[in-house]
Parts: C-alpha cells; structure tokens; sequence
C-alpha cells in the first residue's frame, strides 16, 4: 500500500494573503520569480503557476493582493498570440520535441527570441496553446 501525497487547497484568500506577505517581506513589484523562491517550503504559500491558473495571471493576483507590479515592461506582450501560437508550432515541429510544457521550456531556453515557458503560460494555457500550434499546416 502506497501513501498517496494530498495536494493542499487553497482559497482564493490564502492566496492573495501569501503574496502580500512576501512582497511585505520582499518589497514590490514583486516578481513571479521572487515569489517562487519565497514560497518555497511554506504550506500557506502555494506556487506562482496556481497562482497564476487561479487569477488568469500573476500581475491579476498582485492586483487582488494590492501590490504593485511591475508595469514598464511586458515580456508577454512582446510577441502577438498568433506569434506565440506560430512559435509553439516550430517547437512541436523540432527534432526530439515531446509535447510537454517541461520540454517545451527546455527548449525555449535554448532559442533566441521566443517566450520561455513562464512567459507562455501567462498567455494561454498549454493545452489550448499547444492545440492552436497543431492545428497550423506544416
């Protein structure tokens, strides 16, 4: 018999309440990435990619948690969804590629110029994006 690991839940409150504590702790604008090492080891602190699933982005759960965001520069909006979307396609495409966002993120680390997989996830969800990029002729 194996012990099943039980992911823990988190409302929307507990959630908001973690990211205005660590950017109490951190200081603002508080990053995706700063948050991620924050919350790390702590049970009331689930990770940014919740986060982010839950609100549709982080800028919109530091929005919730009354912190301020970085506003100057949006790394998700330097490519158009049909470029994201044309991007996904040539990583589904490349030699090796399996599909999964893990991969898909190794992967764009080693490109110049495409959105890593933080960045892609702000966007849209894997599975609609990864749909909308088979879905483009060859």
């Amino acid at each position: 018999m194996s012990a099943r690991v039980r992911t823990p839940e988190y409302s929307d409150e507990v959630l908001v309440a973690a990211v205005a504590a660590a950017a109490a702790e951190l200081g603002a604008p508080l990053t995706a990435g700063a948050y991620d090492a924050w919350q790390r080891g702590r049970d009331a602190a689930a990770s940014p990619a919740l986060l982010i699933r839950r609100f549709g982005s982080w800028n919109e759960a530091c929005q919730r948690a009354g912190v301020p965001t970085n506003t100057t520069r949006s790394t998700s909006r330097r490519w158009s969804d049909d470029d994201v979307v044309a991007i996904v396609a040539s990583y589904l495409r490349a030699p090796g590629s399996t599909g999964s966002f893990a991969d898909y993120s190794a992967w764009a680390k080693e490109q110049e110029g495409v959105p890593s997989g933080a960045t892609l996830r702000q966007r849209f969800p894997w599975a609609e994006v990864k749909g909308r990029a088979a879905a483009i002729p060859s």
